[in-house]
């Protein structure tokens, strides 16, 4: 029998399979895609990490110790790909002479790299000027003693060996901070300031400078990675337990300083991230493809009925009915999984990033969630049916229309949720919205789960608060405010709305439902792109950013010859010096405070308990004013007004000198700034306490800033590094790893399956009205009434129904918005001040609503009227 079932419903309702399936089919697209981009976004992490370490391993010997045997130890380490030996030696003091007098630093870091170092070790030297072997200095260490190629300096050795010798070149050491790491510091120790001061020397020359101090050996050390997890969390565990089982080999020999390990280890919290994004944006997705393929089942809820009941009626048990439709339900999510699989795969190419792939247990689980599904919407009601007693019970429970409230209103369950909700997300604001915690050293993340609660309850809470409240409003419809003219009957049509609003009121928040997901999506993404231009923007200044080489004495005036660049539309120099506050050396910035706002990127949300105009204007009314970072303020207890006396390299000698400054307030960030500490001055006050206007960095805001940047790598030959946000943007990496292609696939994902959702969700609820209703059209046609009258009782319940879910879909998406941005802000760098609305995508997104809802009207509207007199008692 069950074989016969099939072919007939092959036969005679093929269109009605096709669309249960293609609903099946979209959930399972759906469910398949969002894995994708877990599984591709925690392989990228982990790529990116791995991109940004250039030495894996600093195995440094300890003293008891000797280097080969470390060295042969570290052969045997699995996936060993470069060993490279690197000398530090004890700090020494270094002078130079030139016209302007003699220089002298102290403490400076003498380092010994082997030849080819910089070639096996990418991005850990960047040379600027002169020769790539030989003596070479770092560029601050350049630009304090005036030195540059063809110089010469003394080196005095920590042994009292003084040496001279000649400058070579200059480079620049970006990756010092790990380059100068203290090698078995405990976790959660801090991390060290590099040294001010750099001199690289060839290893004889190194070997005669530091002839009878202390010399560090330490080994560098770079593997092969094909064959590390993707999984960051695992990466992480696989690294560690390998460091681990070398420093137990060597018995105490070597110290292993783990820069792989550490920055595996920051893209744990961005896979969570991305695994919480999935929860929060993919579960309601999912159920949302649950409420289509419902609707879907309930178009032909009223043909099922009689189905049934006929079945019943020829003794049919309630068994074989199941079984029946058990087997169409397996057919329906086989032909939908069929079908969303390849879907799957064209979502994934359009919308994720290039070499994105389906993951074989994320369409497994897709797989098993189409079939539970299609059992879910097809087996529920069909065992319901078939469990009533004859074929006039059937009947009237074909024909009525509920009339009591769902049971979770009578329970109030919306009340409940929505006040769970606020009591979660009160208590997660107590904590300081951290959600992930990721011990440093440690392998294993905590993910603070309760604190998803507020969205997880304020999603379902939030929909049936809709249900609730529109069906009231509908309930209290009399038609008495609408004009009666002629050929109209509002206070007929508003008895209507009365009477099937539960029906409405249950499409209503569908619709609601569907909207707020692509809502509050959107507003998420929106906000976090952002914020990620503008980490961008703070990373490079402005637009575009001309920065001078080390030693440039390049005045302010040399804006005057960047205004004439295609492009440019203001240009505004930033001095950058370096100041000690106590013992802490930090950056120093000079601005002109009333003209920094017209090329940078300045918001609110930099000085907290003020605004950055109030912040600026008090530098400005203050020469000697600064603005510290939150960590020197906590650090030394200070307040605005307080006398702070920074050492600053001052006159002709660059020595360090005194100067007197008052604390104007506190800045959290600021264009170009690291984001530890750093302090904000005037430039006008820098210029006469040091006597030198030297101009670090000429910010400038470009109408066209890549088109401004290849412009002036073609006029500018002095050795200035030029940087845009166009290129920029591409390298920069953001708070969260989740990079904004990342991002954006999982936005271009989500954004169009809501598009869908939502279409389908108007338009199926409209649809299903239009079928439950086919019965009083026929009844009102007999009765007289003309086409246009019968559609305009079809249009009441439309407006009804896209009404309160427009106005429930707006509610949704803004409170969901409100709560992805706040519980998720560990995502974010810097935090937002407030979300960003994509009007264009919404007013886009409720265009296609009103417009699918008028095609579904006008069409069902239509064929629904077209049924004969003579078919009414089939109705």
């Amino acid at each position: 029998m069950t074989p016969r079932w099939l072919v007939g419903l092959l036969h005679r309702r093929i269109g009605e399979l096709a669309g249960a399936a293609a609903s099946i089919a979209v959930a399972v697209a759906f469910i398949a895609a969002l894995g994708a981009f877990v599984t591709t976004s925690r392989s990228s992490l982990t790529d990116r990490a791995i991109a940004g370490v250039p030495v894996d391993w600093q195995v440094q010997v300890t003293p008891q110790a000797y280097p080969v045997p470390v060295t042969a130890a570290l052969r045997k380490v699995p996936d060993v790909a470069a060993l490279l030996p690197v000398d530090l030696g004890s700090p020494a003091n270094l002078t130079s002479t030139s016209s302007s007098g003699q220089r002298t630093t102290a403490r400076a870091a003498l380092v010994s790299l082997p030849p080819g170092y910089a070639a096996r070790v990418p991005g850990e030297i960047r040379y600027l000027l002169g020769a790539r072997t030989g003596v070479l200095l770092q560029q601050q260490t350049a630009a304090n003693l005036a030195a540059g190629p063809g110089s010469t300096i003394t080196i005095d050795g920590a042994s009292g060996r003084r040496t001279k010798v000649g400058v070579d070149g200059v480079v620049d050491l970006p990756q010092a901070d790990s380059f100068f790491q203290v090698v078995g510091a405990a976790p959660g120790a801090g991390a060290s300031a590099p040294p001010d001061n750099v001199v690289l020397l060839p290893s004889a020359l190194f070997a005669t400078v530091t002839a009878g101090s202390t010399v560090t050996h330490q080994l560098h050390v770079r593997f092969s990675h094909a064959n590390l997890p993707t999984d960051p969390a695992a990466a992480t565990t696989a690294i560690t337990e390998r460091a681990a089982h070398f420093e137990v080999a060597v018995a105490g020999g070597a110290l292993v300083g783990d820069n792989l390990g550490a920055a595996l280890s920051n893209a744990r919290e961005d896979a969570i991230y991305a695994q919480l994004l999935f929860l929060l944006l993919g579960l309601p997705g999912l159920a949302l493809a649950a409420v289509v393929a419902a609707l879907v089942v309930a178009l032909r809820a009223d043909r099922r009925r009689r189905e049934v009941a006929l079945l019943r009626l020829r003794g049919a048990t309630p068994a074989t009915l199941l079984r029946l439709i058990a087997a169409e339900a397996v057919l329906t999510a086989l032909v939908g999984i069929a079908v969303g699989i390849p879907l799957a795969r064209l979502a994934i190419g359009i919308a994720l990033q290039p070499g994105s792939t389906l993951s074989i247990p994320w369409t497994a689980v897709a797989a098993g969630i189409g079939l539970l599904l299609a059992a879910a919407t097809q087996l529920a009601p069909a065992s319901r049916t078939s469990r009533t007693g004859g074929v006039e019970q059937v009947a009237v429970a074909m024909r009525a229309l509920p009339t009591n409230r769902p049971w979770p209103l009578r329970l109030g369950l919306d009340y409940i949720l929505l006040a769970g909700a606020g009591f979660a997300t009160y208590l997660t604001a107590r904590s300081g919205y951290q959600v992930v915690v990721v011990p440093e050293g440690v392998p294993v993340s905590s993910v603070n789960y309760a604190a998803l609660l507020g969205p997880a309850l304020a999603w379902p809470g939030l929909a049936l608060l809709i249900w609730r409240v529109a069906g009231a409003v509908m309930a209290r419809r009399t038609g008495l405010l609408v004009r009666n003219t002629p050929g109209r009957a509002p206070e007929l049509e508003a008895a209507g709305v009365r009477r099937r609003r539960h029906v409405i009121s249950r499409g209503a928040t569908g619709l609601a439902a569907a909207l707020g997901l692509a809502a509050s999506t959107a507003i998420f993404t929106a906000t976090y792109n952002a914020q990620s231009r503008l980490d961008v923007a703070l990373t490079v200044g402005a637009d575009v950013a001309v920065t001078e080489p080390p030693g440039a004495m390049v005045g302010p005036g040399g804006a005057a010859a960047l205004r004439g660049i295609p492009g440019v539309q203001a240009v505004e120099p930033l001095q950058h010096r370096l100041g000690y506050v106590g013992p802490d050396l930090q950056d120093l910035y000079g601005i002109r405070p009333d003209q920094i706002g017209r090329v940078a990127p300045l918001r609110d949300a930099f000085v907290p308990g003020s605004t950055i105009h109030a912040a600026l204007h008090g530098l400005a009314s203050t020469p000697d004013g600064v603005l510290l970072s939150a960590e020197t303020i906590k650090d030394y207890q200070l307040r605005p007004g307080d006398l702070v006396r920074l050492r600053l390299q001052t006159g002709a000698d660059h020595r360090y000198r005194t100067v007197p400054f008052h604390v104007v307030g506190l800045v959290t960030e600021f264009p170009t700034a690291p984001k530890d500490s750093f302090i904000i001055a005037n430039a006008a006050y820098l210029t006469k306490t040091t006597r030198s206007n030297a101009v670090g960095t000429f910010l400038i805001r470009s109408s066209d800033p890549a088109r401004t940047a290849t412009a002036l790598r073609h006029r500018i030959t002095d050795g200035a590094q030029i940087t845009d946000i166009a290129s920029a943007r591409r390298t920069v990496a953001s708070a969260s790893g989740l990079a904004a292609t990342d991002l954006a696939g999982l936005s271009r994902l989500e954004l169009g399956f809501g598009v869908v959702l939502a279409l389908a969700c108007s338009g199926l609820a409209l649809a299903l009205g239009i079928t439950e209703r086919r019965r009083a059209l026929v009844l009102l046609a007999a009765l007289g009434a003309s086409h246009r009258q019968r559609r305009r009782f079809l249009a009441a319940e439309a407006r009804a129904l896209l009404t309160a879910g427009l106005l429930g879909g707006a509610a949704i998406g803004a409170v969901i918005s409100y709560l992805l941005v706040k519980v998720l802000t560990g995502i974010f760098d810097p935090p937002p001040s407030s979300a960003t609305v994509p009007g264009t995508y919404l007013a886009a997104l409720t265009a296609a609503v009103l417009i699918t809802s008028m095609l579904v009207l006008a069409a069902f509207g239509r064929l629904a009227s077209r049924v004969e007199l003579r078919q009414l008692r089939d109705l």
